[in-house]
């Protein structure tokens, strides 16, 4: 996620701010507090994602399929455009299927 999109999803649009509030509730995350670099750590960088997913798709459709997903990922998540990000988000997400389907405890 660029800079700007992490200044986006820190704003005080009413619905980040309910957002924010249960951000603070359930993983004690005063997501006021946190900065850019800060996303260096999964569950920060995953929050901010779902903070910006959550406020591009508040008025539209959320992407379903691998494909649209892929699409969205490569367009709004990847610093380095990849010409192939569609393909190469679709390859790791088969693996991650197949290795689900094929892991037995």
């Amino acid at each position: 996620m660029d800079e700007a999109s992490f200044t986006a999803v820190r704003s005080d649009i009413d619905h980040i701010a309910s957002l924010r509030t249960n951000i603070t509730a359930k993983f004690n995350i005063n997501w006021r507090r946190v900065q850019y670099a800060d996303l260096r750590k999964p569950l920060y960088s995953g929050l901010a994602a779902m903070l910006k997913i959550d406020t591009y798709y508040r008025y539209r459709d959320r992407p379903q399929s691998v494909s649209d997903q892929a699409r969205y990922w490569a367009n709004s998540y990847t610093v380095n455009y990849w010409r192939n990000a569609v393909e190469v988000y679709r390859r790791v997400s088969t693996a991650v299927d197949a290795s689900k389907s094929s892991f037995h405890v």
